[in-house]
């Protein structure tokens, strides 16, 4: 499978990390409206500074929409004007590699190259 970024991941010593299988679904902050910079990793935007940190590669999700919720509501209020909304979907084995880290309601998704990311998210209304 050849991820989005391949080129970067692959200067990085055992990047990406281990894949979680199966299905799952996840949550992200997103801007309003939901556009294909909702899916920009942190290494991209603040680049150089990520450049060599591999979670930066991925796309930050959360397991369950509170998890995400609380993530908004920390960001900073000139990224609340940016990112207001939170979009789900349910991620296959087929669309890239899901890193789960030390807190379990937060996930590193790596996409696969030609997943398009923006039809593969829907914007939640809950709560």
């Amino acid at each position: 499978m050849e991820l989005k970024y391949q080129n970067q991941l692959e200067q990085i010593e055992n990047c990406p990390v281990e894949n979680l299988k199966g299905e799952k679904i996840l949550f992200r902050c997103v801007e309003n409206p939901m556009t294909e910079n909702s899916f920009i990793p942190n290494a991209v935007l603040l680049k150089p500074k990520f450049n060599d940190n591999c979670l930066a590669w991925g796309l930050s999700l959360f397991s369950n929409y509170d998890s995400a919720k609380q993530m908004l509501n920390n960001l900073s209020k000139n990224k609340q004007m940016n990112y207001s909304n939170i979009a789900k979907s349910n991620l296959t084995d087929l669309d890239g590699i899901k890193h789960t880290s030390k807190n379990k309601n937060h996930f590193t998704f790596y996409p696969e190259k030609n997943t398009d990311i923006l039809s593969k998210f829907a914007l939640v209304n809950e709560k």
